[in-house]
């Protein structure tokens, strides 16, 4: 277990109080009023929270208080440190380690007595993710949850670890580790404590990022990008199927990016046609791959090990619906089919999975109990589960081995030996031919097989209960998902669930001018609606535009992005992650990388490329973020969002319909892709196609948008 990184004030401060023993309470004076702790100190009040991690809490013995600033001023009057748990269950060892302290009685006591604990899910609470990065960077650590933060009255970082857990943890020396010093010290002299932390975070706030410059001209933006595509393309090992230092997540973000780079005619044709080969051979390592689960079809968002071949098995509807998004654009770009099937399968498992009784999606059902076995097979048990010709195709179809199948990257110490894990090495046709079988027969086995072994893994991890609170940020990005899959498929019935979905949405999760992230919880500032739910709803908004031709999208973009500069932006520019009036912490965070999804800056760019592409300019305080880049160096993986987003500006389009254009002329121009293609309706009797230099192809015939825009731009 590492040691916990102590902050260079409070070394200091711990050598003094080591050497020279200061009587407690130094600082105390007559006029120091007693300790007061408030009556809500004295309860849990998990008991009424929104879904997930925090209702999970609900008859925890720990007096668990929310992510509330109000907090603070109990933690003042009670003359505590706040013990902030930050987590989402759907981390593996997150829930783990909330049980194990719930059974440990002197823990639960200590975290009663002595602090105000805070219970935060960071999938509510964005910014709290934020700063475990933030502040794990300081000392060279990966971020990792459950991670502890221990914060002042004034909410002033004290101390913080990540906590890697696994079920032979000693949680109580883990707390003990995070906590006995700095608790020492507050005991003996918490005013000491408060000046030292007050410095490091003046200290911290100096040290955060400057703005992202905006380049001079064309010319600058165009040399940043074939400079990023250079660079990602070198991250592509070609042996492995994984793009080097991009860790264990499921790379859609840079496919996407690749595949973009691929069409783009100002990116050198040696990159271009690398860029090419990488999108495509790393698409079909990811997609037959047991990343996408052969049984239920939805997808894994991270692996263990340095291949794809044994998936982390939490899952979440953000990544089946990210998913989506990025799979219809890389099937835009190759035309694979394989693509387009999985973007399919994870729009079923969704529904499946993640929807809630009212229509909308939540982010993930509650992940129970498993080990890392349980997603893995012998021979024999898929022997005694399938009839002899199920086995023999499953294992055809799934490179099933009696000595396993897992690579030596993925179980270098051979911990799963002789164990195999399950995803499509090749496509049934494919298998089919290999065992000489009809392809009708094939689907027969493979159906019936698929059905005995999802029931045998099922008994093996019972699956926990349906959701019931919807999430606005999985909502906003599934109608992203129908709307992708509509252009993909022409299938009307995509189409209409965006549009439900959308106006569900926007109906159950505004409140005035603002968003929640859940409906009809408290407290408000718990599930506020932080700024990347704000870019996911406006991305969602100019899909449905784009899809619909409807004005009332596009409008609500516009609101959603006014709203966004007038709430999120600060004196400095800054786009902040959450309302300073929700959250705890005093840092003013920003979302600039892609730490654990898309990053709110990347996603906002995008929008204001888009925004500005149909003549609707941001506010001005969002503005400069439509025009800067990041300043990476040499990792640009964290940023892929925010160069997608560049390349889209240099090249978007925008088709402009006749005026009073015909349902043929909608219908063609809804379909066309999203993520490089604008579409209004013009003025005149012609249409046209619109170049970002300002030149413009006239638009006769309906079959011109086929033909025009498969052509590269000026």
């Amino acid at each position: 277990m590492p040691k916990i990184p102590i902050p260079v004030a409070l070394m200091a401060a711990l050598l003094t109080v080591s050497s020279c023993r200061k009587p407690a309470n130094p600082t105390a004076n007559n006029d120091t009023p007693p300790p007061q702790a408030t009556p809500e100190l004295d309860s849990n009040r998990m008991k009424e929270a929104p879904d997930g991690l925090l209702a999970s809490r609900a008859a925890s013995p720990v007096h668990w208080q929310h992510w509330d600033p109000s907090i603070m001023e109990s933690a003042t009057k009670a003359r505590r440190l706040i013990f902030a748990f930050i987590g989402a269950a759907h981390y593996p060892g997150c829930v783990e380690a909330l049980d194990a302290i719930d059974r440990d009685p002197t823990l639960v006591a200590r975290l009663n007595r002595e602090f105000v604990p805070v219970l935060v899910d960071s999938d509510l609470c964005r910014e709290s993710a934020l700063v475990a990065g933030t502040l794990c960077r300081e000392f060279d650590q990966p971020v990792s949850f459950p991670f502890i933060l221990v914060l002042s009255p004034e909410g002033n970082e004290v101390t913080w670890r990540p906590v890697n857990f696994s079920p032979t943890t000693d949680l109580r020396a883990a707390f003990e580790s995070a906590a006995d010093v700095v608790s020492r010290m507050w005991r003996e002299s918490p005013d000491y404590v408060s000046r030292n932390s007050q410095a490091d975070h003046e200290n911290r706030l100096a040290r955060l990022p400057s703005p992202d410059p905006s380049p001079a001209n064309s010319g600058e933006r165009d040399e940043f990008l074939r400079r990023a595509t250079r660079q990602l393309v070198s991250l592509y090992d070609a042996d492995l199927g994984t793009l080097a230092g991009t860790g264990g997540l499921l790379p859609l973000g840079i496919l996407q990016c690749l595949a973009s780079a691929s069409q783009d005619p100002i990116t050198p044709q040696e990159t271009l046609n690398r860029a090419r080969e990488a999108s495509a051979k790393l698409a079909a390592a990811i997609l037959y791959s047991p990343m996408v689960d052969p049984l239920d079809g939805g997808l894994y968002s991270s692996r263990r090990g340095a291949t794809w071949d044994h998936p982390m098995p939490n899952r979440t509807c953000m990544t089946q619906s990210r998913a989506i998004r990025a799979l219809v654009a890389l099937h835009a770009n190759s035309k694979d089919c394989r693509t387009l099937e999985v973007a399919i399968d994870a729009a079923r498992f969704a529904e499946k999975e993640y929807r809630t009784p009212d229509g909308l999606f939540a982010r993930q059902r509650q992940p129970s109990a498993h080990s890392a076995t349980d997603w893995l097979w012998t021979v024999e048990q898929i022997d005694q589960i399938l009839s002899s010709d199920e086995a023999e195709f499953w294992k055809s179809l799934c490179n099933i081995q009696a000595l396993g199948n897992l690579a030596i990257e993925s179980d270098p110490t051979r911990e799963y030996f002789r164990l195999n894990s399950l995803g499509f090495r090749k496509g049934i046709t494919e298998a089919a031919e290999a065992l000489k079988i009809p392809l009708a027969e094939a689907n027969q086995v493979f159906v019936s097989g698929r059905e005995k072994l999802l029931k045998a893994r099922l008994a093996r991890v019972p699956q926990a209960p349906a959701p019931r609170a919807a999430s606005a940020a999985a909502s906003f990005r599934m109608v992203s998902a129908y709307a992708a899959l509509f252009t993909a498929t022409g299938d009307a019935s995509y189409r209409d669930k965006a549009i439900a979905l959308a106006t569900k949405s926007r109906e159950t999760f505004s409140k005035g001018a603002l968003l929640v992230e859940q409906a009809n919880q408290l407290p408000a500032s718990v599930c506020d609606a932080r700024a990347f739910t704000y870019a996911l709803a406006i991305q969602a908004s100019l899909d449905l535009a784009e899809i619909t031709l409807d004005e009332t999208w596009r409008v609500w973009a516009g609101d959603l992005t006014t709203t966004t500069a007038e709430n999120f932006i600060d004196d400095k520019g800054r786009m902040l992650e959450a309302r300073p009036e929700t959250t705890l912490l005093r840092l003013p965070l920003e979302d600039r990388m892609m730490l654990f999804d898309d990053s709110t800056a990347g996603l906002m760019r995008m929008n204001l490329t888009r925004l500005l592409a149909i003549n609707q300019p941001p506010p001005p305080t969002l503005s400069p973020w439509g025009r800067s880049l990041p300043a990476f160096t040499d990792y640009p993986v964290v940023y892929t969002d925010s160069i997608l987003a560049a390349s889209s500006s240099r090249s978007r389009l925008t088709v402009e319909l006749p005026e009073n254009p015909s349902p043929e002329w909608r219908d063609a121009a809804c379909r066309l892709p999203l993520d490089h293609i604008a579409r209004r309706i013009g003025k005149t009797r012609d249409g046209r196609i619109l170049y970002p230099d300002g030149k413009f192809t006239p638009l006769a015939e309906i079959a011109d948008l086929g033909d025009l825009l498969g052509k590269p731009t000026p």
